[in-house]
């Protein structure tokens, strides 16, 4: 379509277009869409029909149009053809093949990472180095702790603690029948690097934990499986919490019901009469005065204050009580 525009009898022919189609990589792109415009229009007979019509009736507008616009065509052509001139000028390279372009531009972009990646892989082969220095030399430090007489302390008790653990391993969780031999039983020996003995050892028991206690509880899935009863892990957790919360509620009933039935201690006032005072007038009878003696006589009349009503007495001001006291 765009060859039989551009080869209207009455279309000038534009300088930029030609200048634009002499560049190598927009030939190729042109190439590239119309093979593919070429194919699509003989694909079927009514795309054929369609794209025909569509292509004659540009051809007409344009050509009508030509005379109307060709002066600010001509302009604009002009300052187009300028611009790509200038821009061979200045970019040499556009007038290389596609594949020229793309192999130099590559070249261009790598020149200019390629001192950045090389530091950034650089850094990390440092860090890489300084990490596996620091590594050695602390692994070499814990050797020589370790090769101590309180570092041998400290490795025995490891050891015989690994193997009570073992022994407590194996006597409530026992090894399964089929139970595949996964774990490593060669440790180096204490003498040879105490580090890595430490490691190993405790390596190989939580391992060995890991594997026991998953292969138990498998054992007891399949056994419940096997007798019918299905394991349903959100049932069992709300089933759980259910008593949890039923077991917190019946405590704090049970707390209150204490505290209720707990009897209350009353603390009662000595009584104050006759005998209290009774038992203060010999220790002022020599040192008496008048006004004393008027004193305790008038403290001995004085009506004595009410007490607070014992249980016995409460008892015994029942109605029940009262038949038993006329009795009496």
């Amino acid at each position: 379509m765009a060859a039989e525009v551009g080869s209207a009898p009455s279309m000038q022919q534009l300088q930029s277009v030609q200048k634009a189609m002499a560049l190598p990589a927009v030939g190729a792109a042109v190439g590239q869409v119309g093979a593919f415009y070429t194919r699509v229009k003989g694909a079927h007979s009514l795309l054929e029909w369609a794209l025909s019509t569509a292509e004659a009736s540009v051809t007409l507008a344009a050509t009508t149009a030509a005379p109307y616009v060709a002066a600010p065509l001509a302009a604009g052509d002009a300052k187009v053809a300028a611009a790509l001139d200038e821009l061979e000028r200045r970019v040499p390279l556009v007038t290389e093949q596609p594949k020229v372009i793309v192999e130099t531009t590559k070249q261009a972009v790598l020149s200019r990472i390629t001192p950045q990646l090389n530091k950034v892989y650089g850094a990390r082969d440092v860090a890489q180095q300084r990490v596996k220095s620091l590594k050695e030399l602390t692994w070499a430090k814990a050797n020589v702790l370790l090769s101590t007489a309180y570092g041998q302390k400290a490795m025995h008790g490891v050891d015989s603690g690994a193997s009570y653990a073992m022994q407590l391993l194996n006597h409530y969780l026992p090894p399964a029948r089929d139970e595949a031999n996964g774990v490593g039983n060669e440790i180096v020996p204490l003498e040879n690097d105490p580090a890595l003995h430490t490691v190993q050892t405790v390596g190989r028991l939580s391992a060995v934990a890991a594997r026991r206690v998953w292969a138990n509880l498998s054992a007891r899935v399949q056994q419940l499986k096997t007798n019918g009863i299905e394991l349903d892990v959100r049932r069992y957790i709300t089933a759980l919490l259910a008593a949890l919360h039923l077991a917190k509620v019946t405590s704090e009933q049970q707390q209150q019901e204490t505290v209720s039935a707990a009897p209350q201690i009353t603390h009662t006032p000595p009584p104050a009469g006759p005998i209290a005072a009774h038992h203060s007038a010999p220790a002022n009878a020599n040192h008496s005065t008048p006004t004393t003696t008027r004193s305790t006589a008038a403290t001995t009349t004085r009506p004595t204050a009410p007490t607070t009503p014992t249980t016995t007495e409460k008892v015994k001001a029942t109605p029940e009580a009262k038949p038993d006291s006329k009795r009496q």
